[in-house]
């Protein structure tokens, strides 16, 4: 499914959630994100056998869900660009494994010449 796709869909619903029990603030959007991942956390522990409740009881991948449509309406809320933030958070992961991937390699000599590490 395409970001754009999801966070018109996530407009779309929250739009009817308000029609029938108002808008929420950030204040409340954080709150209940801080639920979903506290049920997702108990998930994840419960299928690593950390946790003695039923795994029959597990919702991973709605509970997963969930937490994305929260995280997407506080983007909205807060008017962010969520792909550009999706892009230029992979952009830094990608330069600063590039630059520890470099470390590396001049650590243990596998580095032939410092420039072509970009350093």
């Amino acid at each position: 499914m395409e970001l754009e796709k999801m966070i018109n869909d996530t407009q779309d619903l929250s739009q009817r959630l308000h029609a029938v029990i108002g808008p929420w603030d950030g204040n409340l959007l954080v709150t209940h994100l801080v639920g979903v991942v506290g049920r997702l956390a108990d998930d994840v522990m419960t299928i690593e056998g950390k946790l003695a409740l039923s795994v029959e009881n597990v919702r991973l991948a709605r509970n997963i869900a969930d937490a994305l449509i929260q995280l997407i309406r506080l983007s909205n809320l807060y008017h962010i660009d969520l792909e550009r933030a999706w892009t230029e958070l992979l952009e830094e992961g990608r330069s600063g494994l590039s630059k520890v991937n470099c470390s590396n390699s001049l650590a243990t000599g596998a580095c032939d010449q410092v420039a072509s590490c970009g350093l």
